[in-house]
């Protein structure tokens, strides 16, 4: 079996995730922001779980906003095992979003 060669990161496709749609992009902003102020309050409370909700809270903002990605990678790059869980997790929410917001076709519409 032959090793997987990685190729230098400029010439690596980038992950280019489809935009999600204005309301959608705002609603996405503003639950972050608003888990990011609960992680805040729960670093000092014992009932919220302050480290998760912050991790959730900037993943959301990171998915709306295309600074915010570029400033917490430039964070996280001292711990590329939490910046790979990090991204993973953005990506499934990313994507779930994005499925999310799609038209679905009305259920006498579908065509056989």
């Amino acid at each position: 079996m032959k090793p997987k060669v990685r190729l230098p990161r400029e010439q690596r496709s980038r992950f280019q995730a489809p935009p999600l749609p204005f309301g959608l992009r705002v609603a996405v902003l503003t639950v972050g922001w608003i888990c990011i102020l609960l992680g805040i309050a729960g670093l000092f409370l014992p009932i919220l779980q302050g480290g998760l909700t912050l991790a959730i809270g900037f993943a959301l903002l990171s998915i709306g906003s295309q600074w915010m990605h570029l400033q917490l990678r430039k964070l996280m790059g001292r711990w590329p095992k939490l910046w790979r869980r990090f991204e993973k997790m953005r990506r499934k929410m990313h994507g779930w979003l994005h499925r999310r917001s799609q038209k679905r076709p009305k259920d006498g519409a579908e065509s056989s």
